[in-house]
């Protein structure tokens, strides 16, 4: 067990820990309490903060009080799960054009200063969200708590692979040092080559790696090819996009590591993290409110797949106040450990990644790994659907493919599409990352319902 950093000279132990880490210790006790009530619990806890939340947006902030006008639901310091589904959704679409108006003309100022996030979606378009240090505190409480579910030990290298333009030696982790000792940390910008990547990896020797899913993934498929893998790793974490379902089993045969799924986004942080020892996702109650609803706006029950709609419940300078945020998510019942906390079974993609059939069908496609492996020695795949009927299939490969493996790729793509789509195959030099610096590894360009 990791003891306290001490501020005091002369006292390592027990640690007396400076302001800062002796607030996020008192929260990680608060948290470690309130997973366990029930889910009644929470939610009446969870309404005590909306109501407040709710009438300080009312009374100071422009588009609430505008969009609030018609909608009959009363006083704030009323409102009940039940009249809360009247409150009229916020669509991503709709924050660029008017971020003016969903600002706080005040708000309280023990929350602290403001800082700024920046989200694309799937526009490409830059929008802004801005939060508070309060909020700040909160993100950090919720990576400390993934830390202490997963028993990380604090003494060894944690690695990140993602979008930070920089390649960088850290002295520690950052959000557990304000409590903690910790081992080394060490940064790598995602868009470094594949090779190079693991070459950084097979160098720095890390306990802990976070990543995207998808480059995740490609970086295993390519330790498979070449035999190269980085030792000692336990446990991948994933970040930003959707792990596929193969994907655990990749890590484990092919690196022995454990993967985390972690559901995040700009607007919101750390959203919902793996249940330890189980597959599915525990919400963050404490921090937001999470919907999961059908396309007629009525709650999903378990075992259904619907939109994510979520409440930030602590942001009071620029309130997100059930925000779309463009997620595909199913609903799962009671957690089998008795944490009292909502659980998603699994979070299914967005709707950019959805495919459609002539017939009308839809659903989110997926690929094992094992299933490019088999037919050619791909770097990478995807998949963009044009028109109902027609899909194209880019991929990047050292040498071209040979009519056999041609044919073996459009029926295999065929079975797990579930119809016989108009394949057309295209071998490319790279494929474009996303918005948000990801890869997608199914796009639709489709008219989209939602934005």
């Amino acid at each position: 067990m990791t003891a306290p950093l001490s501020s005091v000279p002369g006292i390592e132990w027990p640690g007396l820990p400076a302001a800062a880490g002796a607030s996020m210790l008192a929260m990680q006790w608060q948290l470690e309490r309130s997973q366990w009530w029930t889910p009644e619990s929470i939610l009446e806890h969870q309404f005590r903060q909306i109501r407040l939340l709710a009438a300080h947006a009312v009374a100071s902030v422009t588009w609430y009080r505008n969009a609030l006008r018609d909608t009959g639901i009363g006083s704030a310091s009323d409102l009940t799960p039940g009249t809360f589904r009247r409150w009229p959704i916020l669509r991503k679409r709709e924050v660029r054009p008017n971020e003016d108006a969903l600002r706080a003309a005040s708000y309280p100022k023990e929350h602290g200063g403001t800082m700024e996030t920046w989200t694309t979606g799937s526009t490409g378009e830059p929008t802004r969200v801005v939060h508070t240090q309060a909020v700040e505190f909160f993100t950090h409480a919720l990576i400390m708590r993934e830390n202490l579910w997963h028993e990380r030990d604090f003494s060894r290298r944690f690695a990140a692979i993602r979008s930070m333009k920089r390649k960088a030696s850290l002295p520690g982790w950052g959000v557990p040092n304000a409590m903690f000792a910790t081992g080394p940390g060490c940064v790598l910008d995602s868009a470094t080559d594949v090779d190079a990547q693991l070459d950084w990896l097979v160098a720095e020797r890390p306990g802990y790696l976070v990543s995207q899913a998808n480059n995740l993934r490609a970086l295993i498929l390519r330790s498979r090819e070449t035999g190269q893998a980085p030792p000692g790793i336990d446990q991948l974490i994933t970040i930003s996009d959707t792990p596929a379902s193969d994907l655990a089993e990749l890590a484990r045969e092919t690196w022995h590591a454990r993967l985390v799924a972690t559901y995040s986004s700009e607007e919101f942080g750390s959203i919902a993290v793996q249940c330890p020892g189980h597959g599915h996702y525990l919400v963050h109650a404490e921090n937001l409110y999470l919907e999961v609803l059908r396309d007629d706006g009525e709650p999903c029950a378990p075992g259904e797949t619907g939109r994510v709609v979520i409440t930030a419940l602590h942001n009071f300078v620029m309130p997100l106040i059930r925000y779309e945020i463009g997620d595909y998510a199913q609903l799962g019942g009671a957690c089998p450990t008795g944490r009292g906390l909502p659980v998603l079974a699994r979070v299914v993609g967005r709707e950019r990644n959805m495919a459609r059939d002539p017939d009308g069908r839809r659903f989110w496609p997926s690929f094992p790994a094992k299933m490019w492996i088999a037919i050619a020695p791909f770097r990478r795949v995807q998949l963009v659907q044009h028109t109902p009927s027609v899909i194209e299939a880019r991929f990047v490969i050292e040498r071209e493919l040979t009519a056999p493996e041609s044919a073996r790729l459009v029926e295999a793509l065929r079975g797990r599409l579930g119809y016989p789509f108009e394949i057309r195959l295209a071998r490319v030099p790279a494929i474009e990352r996303a918005p948000g610096d990801k890869y997608e590894e199914f796009i639709s360009l489709l008219p989209q319902d939602r934005a």
